[in-house]
């Protein structure tokens, strides 16, 4: 069977592709160079970090994520896990820079997942992050997210989808997206504050702070920002105390009346209905009529040609909501909180 000459462009960046071991197996483990992992007694803590691109999500990262979640989920030592972000801001999102030709994807494997054209119905881009997600929801052990900053669109899915979420007051909960791609990756948000909010948050796109994340009961706690991490250990440490195999079987619990509910369910049709979405006539997968009218995705397009930063502007001019900080960017073209993620 003849080589893809196309596969040996790939070859120059090798992953170790982990299955998480069960107890006492000896396996290769990958390199862990996008998260930081610290285990202090009880407390095991996952910090991604890379701050100075505002901790974007991506393929690697999130597998990253979810091998050092079960890492944490075999020591014995460990009882509850801490995930936040390094840095400005806990993530902006998805990693939607433009690919320059020579550079590897970042939000899905160098060839696709299955198939580049099938993956795209298919939503398997979706389905890996639901996976990942899932893993954390049905860990033994509590997951905690600590979000200060920006926490938009992918990184509202990785902090929705852990146990508690502790806030800064001043946090910026968002979902931009949904003003020209996205109905909602993962539709988890009703789950959590119910239909009426669901639909403001949604239809709208405005931001929540970490304030009014806990009023709409997003989060578990908002603290002022100079308190989020003394507040977020503490509730850890007390936490912590409760014997893992007693808090496996509470956290089970609880997970398993919103299964009966639908969640599960719930969550793999709005993996069908962003598929559907991709297809629209400005859709990410839309293609251009004989006449080259229509059908490619204006941000896309704009982004290629002009930057990231002023497809983001002229997003903000076009449908509203200002998610950029004025003043964001300095004279080193330092990203503001959109400008190297979300998706």
């Amino acid at each position: 069977m003849a080589s893809d000459p196309k596969e040996k462009k790939n070859e120059a960046h090798r992953m170790v592709k982990w299955s998480p071991p069960y107890r006492r197996e000896n396996v290769e483990q990958p390199e862990f160079d996008l998260i930081d992992i610290e285990i202090d007694g009880p407390i095991g803590r996952i910090i991604l970090n890379t701050p100075e691109k505002r901790n974007p999500l991506g393929y690697e990262r999130l597998l990253q994520i979810e091998m050092a979640a079960k890492l944490l989920e075999l020591d014995r030592e460990v009882r509850v896990i801490i995930i936040k972000g390094q840095g400005p801001c806990f993530s902006a999102g998805y990693d939607m820079t433009p690919v320059k030709k020579g550079e590897r994807q970042r939000n899905f494997p160098p060839g696709g997942y299955i198939d580049p054209e099938r993956d795209r119905l298919w939503q398997s881009y979706d389905l890996e992050h639901a996976r990942v997600y899932m893993t954390l929801f049905d860990l033994q052990k509590p997951v905690i997210a600590q979000i200060h900053g920006a926490c938009l669109a992918g990184a509202t899915e990785l902090a929705g989808f852990c146990d508690l979420r502790v806030v800064a007051d001043d946090a910026k909960i968002g979902w931009p997206v949904g003003r020209n791609w996205s109905p909602g990756n993962l539709q988890y948000i009703p789950w959590l504050v119910g239909m009426t909010r669901a639909k403001y948050y949604m239809f709208t796109c405005e931001p929540m702070s970490g304030t009014e994340a806990f009023q709409a009961q997003w989060a578990s706690e908002s603290v002022p920002p100079e308190k989020l991490e003394e507040r977020t250990e503490a509730l850890a440490q007390q936490i912590a105390l409760t014997p893992t195999d007693l808090i496996m079987i509470t956290k089970r619990s609880i997970n398993r009346q919103f299964e009966i509910m639908g969640f599960k369910t719930g969550i793999s049709t709005s993996v069908d209905l962003l598929a559907l979405s991709g297809f629209r006539e400005q859709g990410l997968y839309a293609k251009k009529s004989k006449d080259g009218d229509g059908g490619e995705d204006e941000f896309m397009k704009r982004s290629h040609r002009d930057g990231l930063k002023s497809a983001l502007k002229w997003r903000e001019e076009t449908f509203g909501n200002r998610y950029r900080e004025a003043g964001g960017s300095n004279e080193d073209n330092t990203p503001d909180d959109e400008e190297k993620g979300m998706s």
